[in-house]
């Protein structure tokens, strides 16, 4: 039973990044396009989503860091997932703010886990490629977050055609935040505020930076290994 039980847990650590990417894909693309806002069922798998994007966070941190590194974002994330499940026992106990603060905590510390395995040294595999593209993603949803909390904090931080009904539709900000970081810039969301203004270019310059970056680490781990290829003419 042990050496299944072991079995599971080592092809769950090898393949951890590829389950964080389809998690997340499903979280943020998938789930807005079947359920309508406000829905009961979207709530329930959007938070039970939330929550195996977190955990697939910490399985990152397992395989490499320990202690220092796990306990702290092992804490804010049972803190996010902790606000949320008091929001559903008591929905008038937490403001949208601190749900969404937390919620941003949570996935920028997912980020960095995922950016520590993504960038540090060994193989190229297709997990490795699979969490270049979740973590891409990843900042996205981190953005979208974090500019959510910008209009909760400030109403006419963002101005646009698409605000006039609502502005606490979460696929809104997802929309926004894709749109500012592939710079595809359609203009109907248009950052006013000046906190809104510096998001969204800290994201566009990311948003450029990033496939540059990604391609030449992975091209630095791969031309050593392939240039020490005893098979190769």
């Amino acid at each position: 039973m042990r050496p299944i039980v072991r079995g599971l847990i080592a092809s769950l650590l090898s393949n951890s990044l590829v389950a964080l990417l389809l998690l997340i894909v499903l979280m943020v693309f998938v789930l807005p396009f079947l359920s309508t806002q406000n829905s009961l069922v979207g709530r329930i798998i959007q938070d039970l989503l939330f929550a195996l994007v977190l955990l697939n966070g910490l399985i990152l941190l397992m395989d490499r860091h320990k202690g220092l590194i796990l306990t702290p974002v092992a804490l804010v994330a049972l803190l996010a997932i902790g606000v949320r499940g008091i929001g559903w026992l008591f929905p008038d106990s937490f403001t949208v703010e601190i749900r969404e603060g937390t919620t941003l905590l949570a996935l920028a510390l997912i980020s960095v886990a995922t950016a520590m395995k993504v960038f540090a040294s060994g193989v190229v595999t297709l997990d490795r490629i699979s969490g270049a593209v979740a973590l891409y993603v990843l900042m996205g949803t981190v953005w979208a977050e974090a500019y959510q909390l910008v209009i909760l904090n400030h109403p006419g931080a963002f101005s646009g055609s698409t605000l006039a009904e609502t502005t606490s539709d979460r696929s809104i900000w997802i929309y926004f935040s894709f749109v500012t970081l592939t710079t595809v810039g359609y203009g109907d969301i248009v950052p006013v505020a000046p906190a809104a203004r510096s998001l969204a270019n800290l994201e566009a310059l990311i948003g450029q930076l990033y496939p540059a970056i990604v391609l030449a680490r992975l091209v630095s781990l791969q031309v050593p290994r392939a240039s020490s290829d005893p098979n190769k003419p």
